[in-house]
């Protein structure tokens, strides 16, 4: 499904949340969620492209989420998109996720390419 495509109801299927660290040039997804009658149609993945989208307009050179180790179709699909499983470094001040302390997370970033700009003949 190509985000041209969305339709007003696709729109209501699932909801992204991002913001950017400026200070870290990294961009921050704190929520990607879809309807449960919603899935498996490819929403997820357009609403993280969107906040890749985003992340690039703002000049960030990387996005960065936490998936629950207790989700593996999660962490299936961010890996998919290109995402890398990395270690936070030691006194990082990394957004935590508003969750009970006993929740477990991968810490997941992407690099962003920049823009290519095309060439006018």
């Amino acid at each position: 499904m190509e985000e041209e495509d969305m339709e007003e109801e696709d729109l209501e299927a699932g909801i992204q949340s991002v913001d950017s660290l400026s200070r870290t040039g990294i961009a921050y997804i704190s929520n990607v969620a879809v309807r449960e009658k919603f899935r498996q149609k490819g929403i997820a993945k357009l609403l993280v492209a969107k906040a890749e989208s985003h992340a690039r307009s703002w000049g960030c050179r990387a996005i960065a989420l936490q998936c629950d180790l207790k989700n593996p179709a999660a962490t299936k699909l961010y890996k998919g998109q290109g995402f890398k499983c990395i270690k936070v470094p030691e006194g990082a001040n990394w957004p935590q996720p508003k969750t009970p302390p006993d929740d477990n997370f991968h810490f997941m970033l992407k690099l962003l390419n920049k823009p290519v700009a095309s060439k006018s003949n």
